[in-house]
């Protein structure tokens, strides 16, 4: 069943966890620490052949139940990212949405060695508990686990396979965290960050990432090779994410897009994906956390964003503001 809550304006609120009650997922980037330290980003410029495919599963073929807004999620990306001069945005929305078609959607983003791609998601996300291994849900998948569950090694297969020098994933969805581990994460948020269970630290910057950051920013679209993926999640690889009536959308995509406009931290204008981060961690942080008392699910209310990639950023949004 769907979770309600009488909380900010009666809205609707539900979680994405495809195991339990309702589901989401998304991915961000790097940390509180950035929100308040001005980030050099000279040498910057607009990216060129960029190339965006945007996936919103919120009615499902078999499993429930389904969710409210993943489709509003993909729609408005969709529309920010147009509107940011992206190359190509394609989405797939509901039943467009099978792992067929998203497994060929993704092989044909690019064909440009120089090109930026993004994928991004919106819907249902669930965990193995025995393994620890996060999916996510194309429509057709069915319930339990069976071999059209995405998980991080078949997503991140799929994308380094594509010709591009730049490679972003953003995941709307329960455990969406599960997709931001590796050797190069740079993160600052634990894998279940909970007021409720008093677990709520998050750790410091590495100070040798940080001293590298200026640096890291001014090259990030420099020819020095390929990156690995930049991958930016809504929760962690232990926590649900929530979406909400009063804004319809996702708690975080909600703040994702807002950080285009509100996001450039140090006046450039460009936002790039740390600095989205940053953004959307803060606002979830002082807008959504702050509440968790009032839900059903007082242990599951509260959730951080997470990020992956190592030293590497990316421009995610260009000219941004009014």
């Amino acid at each position: 069943m769907k979770g309600e809550a009488n909380i900010r304006q009666t809205s609707y609120i539900a979680y994405r966890d495809a195991g339990a009650s309702i589901a989401l997922i998304l991915v961000l980037s790097l940390g509180t620490i950035l929100a308040g330290c001005s980030i050099p980003s000279s040498g910057l410029t607009t990216p060129t052949n960029r190339y965006a495919l945007l996936i919103g599963v919120q009615d499902y073929q078999t499993v429930t139940p389904d969710l409210k807004y993943p489709d509003d999620d993909a729609t408005g990306m969709k529309a920010m990212l147009e509107a940011q001069g992206w190359t190509s945005v394609t989405t797939l929305i509901n039943s467009e949405a099978t792992y067929a078609s998203i497994k060929t959607h993704i092989e044909a983003l690019s064909t440009d060695p120089s090109a930026t791609i993004l994928v991004y998601y919106s819907g249902h996300g669930s965990i193995d508990e025995a393994t620890g291994t996060a999916y996510i849900l194309p429509y057709d998948v069915t319930w339990p686990v069976d071999a059209k569950w995405i998980t991080p090694a078949t997503l991140t297969n799929w994308l380094a396979a594509v010709p591009a020098k730049h490679r972003m994933l953003i995941l709307d969805s329960c455990y969406s965290g599960g997709f931001t581990l590796g050797d190069g994460s740079v993160d600052t948020a634990q894998a279940d960050y909970s007021q409720y269970n008093y677990q709520t630290w998050d750790k410091t910057l590495l100070l040798g990432a940080l001293s590298k950051f200026g640096a890291m920013v001014a090259d990030n679209l420099s020819t020095y090779g390929d990156h690995e993926v930049l991958a930016l999640s809504a929760s962690g690889s232990e926590e649900v994410s929530w979406e909400d009536g009063a804004v319809q959308q996702g708690v975080f995509t909600n703040y994702l897009l807002e950080a285009a406009e509100s996001g450039d931290v140090d006046g450039d204008g460009y936002v790039t994906v740390n600095e989205a981060y940053a953004y959307t961690k803060q606002q979830i942080r002082k807008n959504w956390n702050i509440d968790y008392a009032y839900s059903f699910y007082p242990d599951e209310w509260d959730f951080l964003p997470h990020i992956s990639g190592g030293t590497g950023d990316l421009v995610l949004y260009d000219n941004p503001g009014p």
